[in-house]
This record gives C-alpha cells, sequence and structure tokens, in this order.
C-alpha cells in the first residue's frame, strides 16, 4: 500500500499493516457483537418479556446499539485514516471496560456474578490487550501541506 507525503511515496511496512488489518478485525467483531445483542433483544422482544428476564429487553437492545454503532464508527474512522481514531478507540473501549463491571456489579442478578466472573476478567483482559497491543501501535501517515509562498 503507498500512500503520497510531500511528493513522495511512502511504503507502509507489513508489520503496520497487519497491525492495522488485526486492529479492523478486533472492531468488527465487536461491533458484531453489539449489533447481534441488539438484534436479538429486538427479535425475541415479547418471549424476553413475558419470561421476565433481567436486565429487561430494552436494555439489551440499547446497550447492543451501542457497541454496535460506536465500533462500528471506529472501523469507518480507521478505514478513513482519521487522526483521532486512536483516542476514540481507547475511549470507547475504556468506556466498554467500565461497563462491563457496572453491568456485572450493579445491573446483573447477583447470585450469577460469582458464575460470571471468570468470562468477564476474561473479557476484562482482552479488552486491555487489545488497548494496549494493538490500539497503541496503529500509525496514521500525516499529510503535510506545503508551506504557502509568501507574498
Amino acid at each position: 500500500m503507498m500512500e503520497k507525503t510531500q511528493g513522495q511515496l511512502q511504503i507502509r511496512s507489513k508489520k503496520d499493516r497487519r497491525v492495522a488489518w488485526n486492529a479492523a478485525v478486533v472492531m468488527i467483531f465487536i461491533a458484531t457483537i453489539g449489533w447481534m445483542r441488539f438484534q436479538q433483544a429486538l427479535r425475541h422482544w415479547y418471549y424476553l418479556i413475558n419470561l421476565g428476564v433481567w436486565p429487561p429487553p430494552v436494555y439489551q437492545a440499547v446497550s447492543g446499539g451501542l457497541i454496535g454503532i460506536s465500533f462500528s464508527l471506529g472501523l469507518i474512522f480507521h478505514i478513513l485514516k482519521r487522526p483521532f481514531t486512536i483516542s476514540y478507540l481507547r475511549v470507547i473501549n475504556a468506556l466498554l471496560f467500565v461497563w462491563l463491571w457496572i453491568d456485572r456489579i450493579f445491573i446483573a442478578i447477583r447470585d450469577y456474578f460469582l458464575l460470571r466472573l471468570a468470562g468477564t476478567i476474561s473479557i476484562s483482559v482482552c479488552l486491555l490487550c487489545v488497548d494496549i497491543l494493538l490500539y497503541r501501535k496503529i500509525t496514521y501517515p500525516t499529510m503535510k501541506v506545503e508551506d504557502e509562498p509568501e507574498n
């Protein structure tokens, strides 16, 4: 992949491309999980209400939609190579991490907290690894505008 900067062609290394592709795959994976949560909450809305599940389907739909939208936007920003993408990805990753623990501790049924603890810790470790090992290493080439001639 070649990119033009200041009249020169800059070739991105294979490592940079691999990191960019891995980040895109992670964003697709997380966004897909969010969209599936949203879709399943809407699809089984009345069934879940009749079962009396906690949290209610509206919570599942809203949280899934927010996760899907957030990481889909992150993927779009990543593809467009916007300079604020890394900050955006780190913020939504941190928000997902915090929301996960708030959901498990305060919103979910308390009796199941210990049963879900190993899964929650695994998801948390994966989110931290993605943030530390992947998002930090993404680089976007900056297009520098040549100085305008003075009149």
